[in-house]
């Protein structure tokens, strides 16, 4: 699993210094022994990095943080996208501009993009998707964020050879048109897609990719606890749900008896289980405070 974990840094001059070495250096400016300071106070790591990629880093993020606006939207600016269907990406990337007709090139869900110059702006290469077209002038300055480039190192294109840093850009806001589902976005709320058998049929009555339920009677159970609204699907017998996120809260038994709302039983993990269900409707969220088992 990725961790992200900050540290203290010092840039070295004139040397490299690779994982498990053991090496001798000296240090003298101020910020390289306030994280030395730092690192020992904790629990003594530091990154190490060579003073030519931090001038790199540097003179990237400068460059970035020239040419952004809160009027013009620019490559490398950040965006929350959000799809006709109501799917909601909070970091999409503006990745390229077509310098014929004007748009721009958004990515929805993008890996971290390697960065250069080119006519005294930054370009970008981009991974991930799926990408759209998108008419500048249909956006809407949201914020000032941070964004995370990328560019080799000293040591050239190779593995783990890349070095990352953040940059300050504009965060805009894009909605398609003609939403499906009015104000409902993955933002806030779960979205399934689910079939309908025949009543002839066996098995569930409704299927999801991941959800199902046996019969009418439990999928009306399932819409109650999570105020679902149920939408007409792209053919016949589907349907799409939006819906209340869900959050367990364990409590010890003492606790859970003070909540005082009446306890119900629903099956959690294929099994049946008294719980007391809360609702945020503000975040869209429905909380089921379930005993706490003693060897939890």
């Amino acid at each position: 699993m990725n961790r992200t974990e900050s540290l203290p840094m010092v840039a070295l001059r004139g040397m490299t210094i690779l994982p498990e070495m053991v090496a001798h250096f000296d240090i003298s400016r101020e910020r390289s022994i306030e994280a030395v300071q730092e690192a020992m106070a904790s629990d003594q790591k530091i990154f190490l990095l060579t003073q030519k990629d931090v001038d790199m880093a540097n003179n990237h993020v400068q460059l970035i943080e020239r040419t952004r606006s809160e009027v013009t939207p620019q490559i490398g600016d950040r965006l929350v996208y959000v799809t006709e269907h109501g799917d909601y990406y909070g970091n999409a990337l503006i990745d390229s501009r077509n310098a014929k007709e004007g748009y721009l090139s958004v990515c929805e869900q993008p890996y971290v993009p390697f960065v250069w110059e080119e006519d005294g702006n930054i370009r970008l290469s981009v991974s991930g998707g799926a990408f759209h077209s998108v008419n500048p002038e249909e956006l809407k300055f949201l914020k000032w964020t941070e964004g995370v480039f990328k560019d080799w190192g000293h040591c050239g294109a190779c593995a783990n050879g890349s070095v990352s840093f953040l940059a300050k850009v504009p965060l805009w806001f894009y909605a398609e048109p003609n939403p499906r589902y009015g104000d409902f976005t993955t933002e806030t709320y779960r979205k399934f897609y689910l079939h309908k058998r025949e009543e002839s049929e066996n098995g569930n009555l409704y299927q999801g990719f991941d959800i199902a339920f046996r019969d009418e009677a439990e999928f009306r159970q399932f819409l109650k606890d999570y105020e679902g609204t149920v939408f007409k699907g792209n053919w016949d017998n589907q349907i799409v749900l939006w819906c209340f996120r869900r959050e367990y809260v364990f409590l010890p038994s003492a606790e859970w008896e003070k909540i005082k709302i009446p306890a119900v039983e629903r099956k959690l993990n294929f099994h049946p289980e008294q719980v007391k269900i809360v609702k945020d409707m503000e975040k869209h969220i429905t909380y089921f405070y379930r005993i706490k088992p003693d060897n939890f």
